[in-house]
């Protein structure tokens, strides 16, 4: 299976490709512990995606990109952890912590 046609079965915004936040090593990761119906629970993939992310602690433009990405995110209830967690790396960063107060809206 090609990574696009995964992301699509798994309901990652496309954003994350967009803004290049699916790089190598993730792809490798995420398709390596893929088993046909993982896409019934696919807030757990993009859940990890989000944590393999954070784990790294990127800087603000990365926060700010997840904050947006969790607002577009099919799952609300695991979105709003994610935000939870990135507010508590963020700090007192005023632009993430506005990304994570104002919900995204595609233009």
């Amino acid at each position: 299976m090609k990574h696009s046609d995964w992301l699509k079965l798994m309901q990652f915004p496309p954003e994350w490709t967009a803004w290049d936040l699916i790089p190598p090593e993730l792809i490798a990761l995420q398709l390596s512990g893929y088993e046909p119906g993982h896409e019934d629970a696919s807030e757990h993939d993009r859940h990890g995606a989000f944590q393999w992310w954070l784990m790294r602690h990127p800087g603000s433009e990365v926060l700010v990109q997840l904050a947006r990405l969790s607002w577009v995110d099919p799952d609300q209830v695991m979105a709003h952890d994610v935000r939870n967690c990135i507010a508590r790396q963020s700090g007192d960063d005023i632009e993430v912590g506005e990304a994570l107060a104002i919900p995204y809206r595609r233009a």
